[in-house]
């Protein structure tokens, strides 16, 4: 079975990525069993870029989680994201969420102009976002989850952990468990 994590801790940079997106979650991870290593496994983008690591070291980080089960074939996206494992940390989204937060105060729509874009660099969402994206999960692509906006389409760039959390509580293929 494969689960989709979300999750925070108190940590300031948590509660900055919480504050910027207005979210409740800070992080998501895709969580998959190993038939070759052993045990429950999760796929992420943190600091040392797209990882594979054992669940435990993401559950010891983040105290609190939510867990939804993916109830829709995401073979495609895993194919997409073994490409990329390895891949560095997209630390653009700090200024992807500074924008994020000044456009909520002052509505002014030319910020957009100014996010920044790296395809070969990845942040916890857009990895997750990929993967649903890659594996064609039915609501993504006319999905306006970016920053709750409903007329933008689906952009895993621009896609926080709070998105991908609400796209999924309100989807018929994740449960949560």
């Amino acid at each position: 079975m494969i689960l989709i994590g979300f999750g925070t801790n108190d940590k300031l940079t948590s509660r900055l990525i919480r504050w910027a997106t207005r979210s409740e979650w800070s992080h998501v991870w895709v969580e998959y069993p190993s038939g070759v290593w052993g045990g429950r496994w999760a796929a992420h983008a943190w600091a040392d870029g797209v990882v594979k690591v054992p669940l435990e070291r993401v559950e010891a980080v983040y105290s609190k989680r939510k867990m939804y089960e993916c109830r829709v074939d995401l073979t495609e996206g895993l194919k997409w994201a073994r490409k990329y494992i390895t891949a560095e940390y997209d630390y653009g989204v700090i200024w992807n969420g500074l924008l994020l937060a000044l456009y909520r105060a002052t509505g002014w729509g030319w910020l957009a102009k100014a996010v920044h874009r790296n395809a070969a660099k990845y942040s916890c969402s857009e990895f997750v976002g990929g993967i649903f994206k890659a594996s064609g999960i039915q609501g993504v692509e006319s999905s306006g989850v970016v920053g709750g906006d409903e007329t933008v389409g689906f952009d895993p760039e621009l896609t926080t952990p709070g998105d991908l959390e609400r796209f999924c509580s309100d989807s018929d293929d994740f449960w949560v468990v």
